[in-house]
């Protein structure tokens, strides 16, 4: 019987070791998921985008 379990022990180990660790990051992938769905910006233009000119500018104050 110690035979046995020394023999499978390892390998069983690292299975049950592999699988949670896959659930983990399956977990984490999706919970990341919906947190950047929950937060998404619309993207902004990165464009230059060419202005009208404002009207003729009229100084108020003394003429120096």
């Amino acid at each position: 019987m110690m035979n046995h379990l020394r023999e499978w022990g390892l390998p069983v180990g690292l299975l049950l070791v592999w699988a949670v660790a896959a659930a983990f990051t399956l977990s984490a992938l999706v919970g990341m998921e919906a947190t950047v769905q929950a937060t998404h910006v619309p993207p902004q233009s990165t464009q230059i985008m060419e202005r009208p000119v404002a009207g003729k500018v009229h100084h108020t104050g003394p003429a120096s």
